[in-house]
C-alpha cells in the first residue's frame, strides 16, 4: 500500500474529511487530495504530523511494503520479546503452583493425621478430612498444569 492509500485509509478510519485533515495540518484540501491520488508527497514535517495525528510510525507511512505498524521489523522483535517474557512468567507461575500443590498433598495428610485414645485403642482422628484436604490441595496442581499447557499452546500459535 502506498503513502497516498495509507493517508486516505487513516483519514477515513478516523472519520475525517480532506478538509478537516487539511485544517489540522494547516495546509490546503487540494494538498491532501494530491497526496491521496499520488500526484505529490507530503514534506517531512507533514509526515511527522500525520504520524502523530494518526498514532502510526513514520516507517509505516513511508514504506510501501508495510501494511501496518506490526510489519516493521523492530516492532516484530519487540512483540516476540514481550511474548517470550510472558510465556516465561506463565511457566514460572505454573511451576510454583504445581510445587505448592505437591507440597500440600504431602504435608496435609501428615499434619492432620493424629491418633485419639478411644477406649484404650488409638484411632485416627481425621480419616474423613485427609481425602478432602488432599483433593483440595490438588487444585494448585491442576491450575499449574493448565497454565503450563496454555503457555505452550500460545508459543505454537505464534509461529
Amino acid at each position: 500500500m502506498n503513502l497516498g492509500d495509507k493517508i486516505h485509509q487513516l483519514r477515513k478510519v478516523n472519520g475525517m474529511s480532506q478538509e478537516e485533515l487539511a485544517t489540522q495540518l494547516t495546509i490546503s484540501r487540494q494538498s491532501i487530495s494530491k497526496w491521496e491520488l499520488g500526484e505529490s508527497i507530503p514534506d517531512t514535517e507533514n509526515v511527522l504530523q500525520l504520524s502523530k495525528l494518526f498514532s502510526v510510525t513514520t516507517d509505516y507511512l513511508l514504506n510501501d511494503e508495510y501494511e501496518s505498524d506490526k510489519d516493521i521489523p523492530a516492532v516484530i522483535l519487540e512483540s516476540e520479546s514481550v511474548n517470550s517474557k510472558h510465556r516465561s512468567k506463565l511457566k514460572r507461575i505454573s511451576l510454583i503452583l504445581i510445587s505448592i500443590g505437591v507440597f500440600l498433598m504431602i504435608v496435609i495428610p501428615m499434619a492432620t493425621f493424629s491418633y485419639v485414645n478411644y477406649a484404650d485403642e488409638y484411632v485416627p482422628s481425621s480419616q474423613l478430612w485427609i481425602p478432602i484436604l488432599t483433593l483440595l490441595s490438588s487444585i494448585p496442581i491442576i491450575l499449574g498444569i493448565i497454565l503450563l499447557v496454555s503457555s505452550k499452546n500460545k508459543k505454537r500459535s505464534n509461529y
